[in-house]
């Protein structure tokens, strides 16, 4: 099922208030007619629940969608995730305000088709006329249409809270140009709930050459490209990227650690 990451308008959701000795959790919350909403009734969340189950195209009754609402340890307004029906439907996060982060540098290392290895491959230039073999790209395309297409990056930096991975697919990246750029990984995975995403010790940042391009087994976690871009030297970076025409729709599964744990990743080029 696709994440479904536009419930803001689902007004009656909202982080309940508490006393400051009473559990951590959510609730729904209506605000008051003196906040321009409407007088708080049973029939708004129950139009809510109807309103997320035409979204998820699943089942989705009142209660079981309050049960499913938990809160951030920052306390920040979000609705974190929902599991129910054949497709185990998710929904992730409504953002709040912003908090510092707490930041963190990984230091990038060089790129090599041993140390990439459990992440994927590492493809470079061969003569032509040499045969298929173990050092072309291993795709698995075949769960959907196959989406070739050059993408134009800009206002980027050696910096990332989010890390991403698809299940469905491997995924191919590869620069235009002369500029290297910098990608993090994690080992690949196929849950966000049940697995934790990478921890820092176990995120690990590359540098990719020119001339050099990286399939991504499919479930390995990713943050980037990420490049320094500069308005007067490098205002963008044109990026070939081979997936699935759907990918970013249905099997585009995130994690957000300045959210989650307050925390964001900055890159250390080599």
């Amino acid at each position: 099922r696709a994440q479904i990451r536009k419930l803001a308008r689902v007004p009656s959701f909202r982080q309940a208030p508490r006393a400051s000795n009473t559990p951590s959790t959510y609730a729904p919350y209506y605000p008051t007619a003196s906040q321009g909403a409407p007088p708080r009734t049973p029939a708004m969340a129950t139009l809510a629940a109807r309103h997320v189950t035409s979204l998820l195209g699943t089942s989705v009754n009142r209660e079981s969608f309050h049960r499913r609402l938990v809160r951030s340890n920052r306390g920040r307004e979000r609705v974190v995730a929902m599991e129910g029906g054949a497709g185990g439907a998710k929904m992730t996060v409504i953002k709040g305000e912003q908090q510092p982060r707490r930041r963190i540098t990984l230091t990038a290392e060089e790129l090599t088709p041993e140390s990439f290895a459990p992440f994927g491959q590492v493809v470079s230039a061969m003569e032509d006329g040499v045969e298929f073999n173990a050092a072309d790209a291993q795709l698995d395309l075949s769960q959907g249409t196959p989406r070739f297409y050059i993408m134009r990056l800009r206002d980027k930096d050696l910096s990332f809270e989010r890390i991403t991975f698809h299940a469905r697919i491997t995924q191919c990246l590869g620069a235009l140009g002369d500029a290297s750029w910098y990608m993090a990984v994690g080992a690949p995975t196929m849950k966000v709930a049940s697995r934790p995403p990478p921890t820092t010790n176990e995120l690990r940042v590359f540098k990719v050459p020119p001339g050099t391009f990286v399939k991504m087994h499919a479930g390995t976690w990713h943050a980037g490209p990420l490049f320094q871009s500069d308005d007067a030297l490098l205002p963008f970076v044109d990026f070939y990227n081979l997936e699935l025409s759907d990918t970013n729709q249905v099997d585009h599964n995130a994690y957000d650690y300045g959210e989650e744990q307050g925390v964001a990743y900055d890159v250390a080029e080599v």
